[in-house]
């Protein structure tokens, strides 16, 4: 049980560490990866879902058992269960910040449905539905609503409020002076027809189309809650009227979502996208590209490019002998002379090798190694170990024993 528990509290802290990686420290929103569009796919799912449970629920029970809350109690469950967590394919930046926006879609289409439903209660059962001037303000009323949502559509990220403010001055109205009233009927107690639940689907779908496409093109800086309550507001209130349009003008959701598309990703010029990649680096770890190791004059370029060697065969490096007319660190080889720079340089070439002692007898030449089976031995190295070391025996009797060997 302990190891268990241990592997679910680590379990734990590193989904809540991806979650703080993805949000907090990593403000970025990859809209090139595929998996940050799973999230909007699975919202719209849900608010359809939801509409369907709220249909499905007046339409399994006796008209006698309906019940409004009970309705609103099982589509509430459905729409959390369904966003709950989002739905994730590999570690894509910015999941967590768009699905945070995207939540509250759910959210807003139950209150649309409640708001709905309230508008019909308080009635009494014979009364007749009546009032043209109030069904005429309130279509005007979301008329403008429309108007403000393809505001909002044409210029996504302008950082203006107006269109919110209209659609909020316009929901006013429609608290003060709300349509009339028709008893035992609502979205929540009423068994819907076949034509009737189509629709109610409809409007879910392109309700949650228009919200998260908006969230798309005009998502939050980052994961914060003024952030994100900015761009649910103007969201909501470029989509919420679809809820209560008449059913000839829906299709003007179609417009809409394509109007902010084509504001957001397609208004772009062709070579623009262009323009944020940098140029190849082409040098090697060395600092020098390949024309410029291969471009020295006197040396050729490109594939004829040659280092010279020695009499012994050792690879002499380029830059240890300039090339004619080659100017090193600014100064030609004139000015290099009469300033002092060459005798300085002089100075500091490498060390050469040492030079045999004086004083010793000339040494006879080692026998080579296919004369003997033995390791062939040079008597000056042996005679510099010898003196290094130290020890009651004088250099010259070592020397002398290493050439009789």
């Amino acid at each position: 049980m302990a190891r268990l528990r241990a592997h679910a509290m680590t379990k734990a802290l590193r989904n809540l560490s991806d979650e703080v990686h993805l949000s907090h420290d990593d403000p970025f929103i990859d809209f090139s990866s595929a998996g940050l569009y799973l999230v909007g796919l699975q919202t719209t799912v849900a608010t359809v879902a939801c509409a369907a449970t709220s249909v499905a629920s007046c339409w399994l029970m006796p008209s006698s058992v309906i019940s409004a809350v009970r309705t609103l109690a099982l589509t509430s469950f459905v729409a959390f269960v369904c966003m709950r967590t989002p739905l994730r394919i590999g570690r894509v930046r910015g999941v967590t910040t768009i699905f945070n926006a995207l939540r509250p879609c759910v959210v807003v289409y139950i209150m649309g449905l409640v708001v709905e439903q309230l508008v019909h209660t308080c009635v009494p059962s014979d009364i007749r539905p009546n009032g043209f001037a109030r069904r005429l303000m309130f279509h005007c009323a979301i008329a403008l609503v429309m108007a403000a949502g393809l505001w909002r559509a044409a210029k996504p990220l302008l950082e203006t409020d107006a269109p919110f403010l209209v659609t909020s001055l316009c929901g006013l109205v429609i608290a003060l002076l709300p349509p009339p009233a028709v008893p035992l009927s609502g979205p929540l107690c009423e068994a819907s027809s076949l034509f009737a639940a189509g629709e109610r689907l409809l409007r879910a779908f392109l309700f949650a189309a228009l919200y998260v496409i908006h969230v798309y093109c005009s998502p939050p800086l980052r994961n914060s809650i003024h952030d994100l309550a900015v761009c649910i507001m103007r969201c909501a209130a470029a989509a919420v009227w679809v809820l209560g349009c008449h059913l000839f003008v829906i299709w003007v959701a179609i417009v809409q979502a394509a109007l902010a598309l084509w504001a957001r990703f397609g208004s772009d010029p062709p070579g623009s996208a262009t323009a944020t990649y940098s140029s190849v680096d082409t040098r090697s770890e060395s600092g020098l590209s390949d024309a410029e190791l291969g471009g020295l004059g006197g040396y050729g370029s490109g594939s004829d490019f040659r280092l010279e060697r020695d009499q012994n065969g050792v690879l002499v490096a380029p830059y240890m002998r300039d090339p004619p007319g080659y100017t090193r660190n600014g100064f030609s080889e004139h000015e290099r002379e009469h300033s002092g720079i060459a005798q300085a340089e002089s100075m500091m070439q490498p060390m050469q090798p040492m030079q045999p002692m004086q004083g010793l007898p000339p040494q006879p030449k080692p026998p080579s190694p296919s004369m003997n089976d033995g390791v062939p031995v040079d008597p000056r190295q042996l005679a510099t170990l010898v003196g290094q070391g130290g020890g009651p025996m004088s250099r010259e009797r070592m020397a002398q024993i290493a050439a009789s060997m």
